[in-house]
């Protein structure tokens, strides 16, 4: 709508649009050129109907120094005040417009591409694609700001606009932890929550806001995939009455087996939410790994020899390497209570308890030889008291870092633990 309020004699005026003065022209028809202008620069790049909207008024001319401005000015100027609008197709999904194409052609292609995305980005032959989504391509004149290319449009859908979900924090919920288990970065976690004063001080029960994107436009992909697949093996036990109860070894090397697996497979918006096993096809079957255990157990027995064995029973854990630990004497598996007896006469030089050992006695048999005998469940002799070979110093129990009754035997020389086996019965 264009008003002359007033005309000068020299026919110059000042344009306004929606009541903003945009500068001086010498004349009327500079204004039509510079909306022709406009028009013709969005139709080439919109291929539609071009309008124009604002309320354009002239002004009398009434100051010197005024800018007279070209059309080409001018038409910067109105394109920056006023509305422009081209005919486009909304795209309405659920009811609601979510994206502007420049035309219906663009608008199809668009919705194509979408749907091809989600059929490539899952592998195998594609059985079905649908979505339960209503779209419709509606006509309509929107501001031209609002229409997006191609490239914009597919992204759009795809990717949705972001949205922010409510989390109500947990104990012990840290913003870096809470960022990692909703795939966010910290960065944009604390950029949606400008409310929080420091990242280290959240309570349970604190509202923050996590950033999610949903896709517009949602597709569910069904497909035949086929692929192979490793077969553990399994390992069997062979037992050997030839070999100590601690040894072991592998009879047979286990491997792999490989089968061929068929599958129907669905997928929403290109993530896998179910698998239907159509069939499978053995390729190679595994080999089982057979490990032969020993079960002979070495008897500890009282002997005439030197040194005597503390008492009778299974070594149920042999001296020298044990995993990552090294076991500097023998165990000696026996019920809770069994007497424990001095491998040689000497003098106790320690009775108590020391930490892992638990309740301990050591004898000293001079020549630098003593012997340990640990997790005692009771002590039956005292620091400096001579014993004799076979008299009692204790029993059986499971104090200190143990698992059930048993006596841990040592035999050190000069303080460096020697295997007990080689000093019993010598």
């Amino acid at each position: 709508m264009f008003v002359l309020l007033a005309l000068l004699k020299s026919g110059s005026y000042i344009v306004t649009c929606n009541g903003k003065e945009l500068g001086g022209v010498k004349d009327k028809g500079v204004l039509e050129k510079a909306k022709q202008k406009l028009t013709d620069k969005y139709k080439e790049k919109y291929g539609s109907d071009i309008i124009i909207e604002g309320d354009f008024n002239f002004l009398p001319l009434r100051r010197e120094n005024i800018q007279f401005l070209n059309e080409e000015e001018l038409a910067l100027k109105i394109e920056k005040n006023a509305s422009i609008k081209a005919k486009a197709v909304a795209i309405n999904i659920n009811g609601k417009d979510v994206a502007f194409a420049k035309n219906k052609e663009t608008a199809q292609k668009v919705l194509e591409d979408v749907k091809r995305y989600y059929i490539d980005s899952a592998p195998g032959d594609l059985i079905k694609i649908e979505s339960l989504d209503a779209v419709k391509l509606e006509e309509k004149a929107v501001d031209v700001k609002s229409i997006l290319g191609e490239k914009e449009l597919k992204q759009l859908l795809i990717n949705g606009t972001p949205e922010l979900k409510e989390y109500k924090v947990a104990q012990g919920d840290t913003l870096w932890a809470i960022a990692k288990k909703n795939n966010l970065s910290i960065e944009k976690l604390i950029d949606a929550n400008p409310h929080l004063k420091s990242a280290d001080r959240l309570s349970p029960g604190d509202i923050i806001y996590l950033e999610e994107r949903k896709p517009l436009l949602n597709f569910t992909v069904v497909k035949k995939i086929t692929y192979q697949k490793a077969i553990p093996y399994d390992t069997i036990v062979e037992k050997d009455d030839s070999m100590w109860r601690w040894d072991q070894k592998v009879k047979t090397e286990g491997k792999e087996g490989l089968k061929e697996l068929a599958s129907q497979v669905t997928f929403k918006n290109g993530v896998k939410i179910d698998e239907q096993i159509l069939g499978e096809k053995i390729i190679k079957q595994p080999v089982t790994r057979v490990v032969v255990r020993g079960t002979k157990n070495q008897v500890a027995f009282r002997g005439s020899g030197r040194f005597l064995w503390p008492l009778t029973g299974n070594i149920t854990s042999p001296f020298g390497k044990r995993g990552r630990d090294y076991h500097e004497g023998i165990d000696i598996g026996s019920s809770y209570g069994t007497p424990v007896r001095a491998s040689n006469s000497g003098v106790v030089v320690f009775s108590g308890r020391n930490g892992a050992y638990g309740n301990l006695v050591i004898i000293d048999h001079g020549g630098g030889i003593q012997t340990y005998y640990a997790h005692l469940s009771s002590i039956l002799v005292s620091e400096g008291q001579k014993v004799e070979k076979g008299s009692i110093v204790g029993r059986v129990g499971s104090t200190g870092r143990t698992t059930g009754p048993h006596l841990h035997f040592e035999v050190r020389v000069n303080g460096v633990p020697k295997n007990p086996i080689t000093y019993l019965n010598k």
